[in-house]
């Protein structure tokens, strides 16, 4: 969908309508806000809680979800490693949030990105990350989200380290 907007540009300052020296410009602008932000960016990871160890997967999800508000799972992924699930509420299924469970650790991540899209992801957009960006390379290895680096993550390519954080 596109706002087509029309104004009219004079010359040299003159005051006078002439049809010699009024011009019409129409512009056609995008609405669609998402289509003009890039996807994904540089990725941040928040610990949000520790468990025990003597909690199972499904105990931990269900604490996650409890801490959540009861949103609803649209991706569960499970690795020797982790669990990846991805959750939104049933009134906001674009405004999804992605959270890792290390389960060495047994700690919840919340998985970000530095992309504008502060109302979350969908669930296309997080196949995009599943299936363009490479993402289960670096949640195969938990470690490396909380390692001390920053990883930059976008699509059609691997995860690339843009430096180290500050101490």
């Amino acid at each position: 969908m596109s706002l087509i907007v029309s104004f009219y540009v004079t010359y040299s300052g003159t005051n006078v309508i002439n049809s010699d020296i009024l011009h019409r410009i129409t512009l056609k602008i995008p609405t669609d806000e998402r289509k003009k932000k890039k996807m994904f960016g540089q990725m941040q990871v928040i610990r949000m809680f520790q468990l025990s160890k003597l909690e199972t997967v499904e105990e931990a999800v269900a604490k996650l979800l409890e801490f959540a508000e009861y949103p609803k799972i649209f991706r569960w992924f499970q690795f020797p490693t982790a669990v990846v699930v991805c959750v939104a509420h049933e009134d906001a299924p674009d405004c999804g949030a992605i959270y890792m469970y290390d389960r060495k650790q047994c700690v919840w991540l919340w998985v970000d990105f530095n992309d504008w899209s502060y109302g979350g992801y969908s669930p296309s957009q997080f196949d995009v990350l599943i299936n363009r960006c490479h993402f289960f390379g670096l949640v195969e290895y938990p470690g490396l989200l909380e390692s001390p680096v920053t990883w930059l993550v976008t699509p059609g390519q691997r995860p690339t380290v843009l430096g180290r954080l500050p101490a």
